[in-house]
């Protein structure tokens, strides 16, 4: 009856119906509980799936039932790759090969684990950190008077315990600046305030109804009268010197937008690397506009970093 489930397992996974497969692996471990195999199949298949946590409970059950089979450290490895741990991953590989020198499929995994661990140190750190993590981020905005007043409003405390739960999240309240401002607090940036008058609509007010035509005497009068004097043009107001300090920061500003457009024609082009370090440079020259901020945290959340 084991080996039937393991047949139709196999035949799945063959197939491509993960799903199956781990259903049918599933049934067969309940068969035969200590077959290392179908833990080794199944881990396959939950890897497959992406749910690298439960392969790595089935990879590690291979190796505790096996440990001088080469294949459960490749299931091993892949788990831990699958989850970004990188040194486990190698360690794994690494043991694997021990057992098995030859082995293909160890070797390529090593290569790929070596690999991505040295992509994770060289890559730019994760802006956002502990950020949500633990009491700390409500202390912060506690502490803070502005997010002090957005803790008293629900739907505000329910968007951050979402994000703190899953920080993916975040995706999906970039729009509400409420969170654009607890950010700024949590991850110590200026968020510059727009000005009052800024990127207003067009008034909607009706246009005023034409006046009647004068009557004829009314234009003898208007003819007869003095012209009214035209006021006289104000001077334009001389430009304002500025200093130092002002023109570079004006210059950095500039030079920060310029970054940011790079930035944007890299994520279009899906060059993650490429994009985060033109939106990490404009953050260094302009520390005011969030929106080099909330551009690299999309990045980010595509790369699934966060």
């Amino acid at each position: 009856m084991a080996d039937e489930a393991k047949a139709k397992g196999n035949a799945a996974f063959s197939s491509g119906d993960y799903a199956a497969a781990v259903r049918h692996f599933s049934d067969a471990i309940a068969l035969s509980p200590d077959n290392h195999v179908l833990y080794s199949n199944r881990s396959a298949s939950y890897a497959s799936l992406k749910k690298y946590s439960d392969a790595l409970a089935d990879a590690k059950k291979t190796v505790e039932l096996k440990p001088d089979w080469s294949k459960g450290y490749s299931r091993l490895g892949a788990a831990h790759l699958g989850l970004s741990q990188y040194d486990d991953a190698i360690a794994a590989y690494k043991k694997g090969l021990e057992i098995d020198p030859n082995n293909e499929p160890l070797k390529y995994g090593l290569a790929d684990a070596q690999a991505a661990a040295s992509r994770a140190r060289s890559a730019p750190a994760n802006p956002f950190g502990d950020a949500f993590s633990g009491p700390e981020m409500w202390a912060r905005l506690t502490a803070d008077p502005t997010t002090r007043v957005y803790l008293q409003q629900p739907d505000f405390v329910k968007m951050m315990q979402d994000i703190q739960k899953d920080p993916n999240k975040l995706n999906l309240y970039l729009k509400d600046q409420r969170v654009m401002q607890a950010i700024g607090v949590l991850l110590n940036v200026k968020i510059r305030t727009p000005t009052d008058d800024a990127d207003m609509p067009e008034s909607s007010s009706p246009s005023p109804s034409p006046s009647p035509s004068p009557s004829p005497s009314e234009r003898k009068r208007a003819a007869e009268a003095e012209p009214p004097r035209q006021p006289e043009p104000e001077p334009e107001p001389e430009p304002m010197d500025l200093s130092e300090e002002e023109k570079d920061k004006k210059l950095r500003k500039a030079e920060a937008q310029k970054q940011k457009e790079a930035g944007n024609a890299a994520y279009k082009k899906k060059d993650f690397d490429t994009a985060i370090h033109y939106y990490s440079k404009a953050l260094e020259l302009d520390d005011e506009d969030i929106s080099y901020l909330t551009n690299r945290a999309a990045v980010y959340l595509e790369m699934g970093k966060v």
